[in-house]
């Protein structure tokens, strides 16, 4: 059975769909606040599926449940 590869983005990538600034990502890898991240080699890399878990990790129905 084939795996399916999923797409994998790079910081500036990533972080143009967040709406944030890439160094907001690279903070977030310093403090583990952001989504996962894959190192290949020197490079980082985002998984198009880790991107969606980080969003729906950070979905609220309410502000008193922070």
């Amino acid at each position: 059975m084939a795996q399916q590869i999923e797409t994998l983005l790079t910081p500036i990538e990533a972080a143009a769909i967040l709406k944030v600034k890439p160094n907001t990502l690279a903070k977030w890898r310093v403090t583990a606040e952001g989504p996962a991240f894959i190192r290949v080699r020197r490079s980082v890399r985002y998984s198009s599926r880790e991107i969606a878990r980080f969003i729906d990790r950070q979905t609220r129905s309410s502000t008193s449940k922070m």
